[in-house]
């Protein structure tokens, strides 16, 4: 319902949209659990905001949003980005920046972080009786 109609109530569409995302629905996003959809919102809100950014120029902002809403939303928000960035997905913005701004939200949050790598081990063996005298226990 648009804006024009006499029965088009402020804010009503969202509510809407929101609660059948907090149900769990069924769109362009495909079936959603139940209770995803506040997630789901938060996590378009930084692509959103990332692109934004990203069309401006600003691409730590960008990052530093895209890397907020990885680590707000988790699983949700790489879903997302794997979804938008998707050849499929049937939304485009008109922007000259839309396809490169699809090629870093790929880079940045479908990309596996590299394993945390353990240190190295020591070159002398560690002498447990050497460590306490070290630290003033014996």
């Amino acid at each position: 319902m648009g804006t024009d109609s006499p029965f088009w109530v402020p804010g009503e569409a969202e509510r809407e949209a929101r609660e059948r995302l907090e149900a769990g629905a069924t769109g362009p996003y495909g079936n959603l659990s139940s209770g995803i959809g506040p997630l789901l919102e938060m996590a378009a809100e930084h692509v959103a905001q990332a692109f934004d950014a990203y069309a401006h120029g600003n691409r730590e902002l960008c990052d530093a949003l895209l890397a907020e809403g990885q680590d707000a939303a988790g699983e949700i928000f790489t879903y997302l980005a794997g979804h938008v960035t998707s050849p499929t997905y049937p939304y485009r913005v008109g922007s000259p920046h839309w396809d490169s701004f699809l090629e870093h939200l790929a880079a940045l949050a479908l990309t596996p972080a590299p394993a945390p790598q353990r240190p190295a081990p020591p070159d002398k063996p560690v002498n447990l009786a050497d460590e306490l005298k070290a630290m003033g226990f014996i």
